[in-house]
Order: structure tokens, then sequence, then C-alpha cells
């Protein structure tokens, strides 16, 4: 292999490096974003369905300041006694944030029949949102029966992780 044929080579791969890594880092968040989504839907149904398995009324809240997703009325389903408490950048990904609106709150309350309600009034429509400003899944449950739905967001640097004052 003379000189020429090997800078050839090497310029090749250093292209291909500079084009492939972003992609992959893009695709190793969504990947994990997509994760986080997943195991946070299951711990709203899981939430939910435990106020109506064990009737009574439990609060699910968001902290998207610290990054956190809790229930003091509900335990890990496989911890007993361990309230159910998430750290979203300790437990998926430093990259992760989370944000949520419950009819403009940050916490629901699911009464006996697994009817969200904010304040003492009907939920409306619950989402959370996590992800980066590259990825963003969100996460939705309503009043009436059901799964949380996680559908992915377009364009989530304009409109998931937004603040007014942006």
């Amino acid at each position: 292999m003379t000189f020429v044929e090997l800078t050839v080579v090497v310029t090749i791969m250093g292209l291909l490096a500079v084009v492939g890594v972003p992609r992959f880092a893009r695709a190793l968040h969504a990947r994990k974003a997509r994760h986080a989504a997943i195991q946070l839907a299951s711990y709203v149904d899981y939430v939910r369905n435990t106020a109506i398995n064990e009737g009574r009324s439990v609060t699910l809240s968001v902290d998207a300041t610290g990054d956190r997703f809790w229930s003091p009325d509900v335990d890990f389903p496989d911890q007993v006694g361990v309230p159910l408490s998430v750290l979203i950048k300790d437990r998926f990904d430093d990259g992760l944030e989370i944000k949520a609106s419950f009819d403009s709150a940050t916490s629901v309350t699911f009464d006996l029949e697994g009817t969200p309600h904010v304040g003492g009034t009907p939920l409306g429509d619950g989402v959370i949102v996590i992800g980066t400003r590259a990825v963003a899944y969100e996460i939705r449950f309503g009043a009436g029966p059901g799964n949380a739905a996680i559908t992915e967001v377009n364009n989530p640097d304009e409109d998931a992780f937004s603040s007014p004052e942006e």
C-alpha cells in the first residue's frame, strides 16, 4: 500500500467518524430517553393501579428543578417500605430533563377509582415530558380509564423544554 492510498483510507475513515459519531450519540440519547419514558409510564400506571387495588387516594409528583418523579404514598414495586422516588439523572442519564403539567400543577392525586384529580377537580390532561433538547417523549394520561401513552415530541428544542421566559 502506498502512502497516497493510506492517506485516502485514513481520510475516508476520518470523514465517516465525523459523520457517524454524532448520529450514534443521538441514537444513544434517544434510546435512553425512550427507556426512561417507558419506565415512567409504567410507574404512572402502577401508581394509578395501586390507588384502585388498595382503595385509597395516592399522589404522584414531578419536580422539574430536581429532575425527580415520586409518590410518597406508593412503594417501589420490588421494594416494600421504600417510597417510589426516581432521580432521573441518577437512574437513567445525566442529560435527561423532566417536566410535567397536570392542568398546570406538578402533582396529581388518583382516587380509589383511579381517577386523577388536581386540587379536588378532575384532571383534564396530564403530561410528563422526559428527554433532551434533541429528543423527548411525552407521557400522557387523562381522566378516563386506560394506560399512560407515550409519544415522541416533534422539535423538542422548541416545544418540550422551553420556559415562558425563552
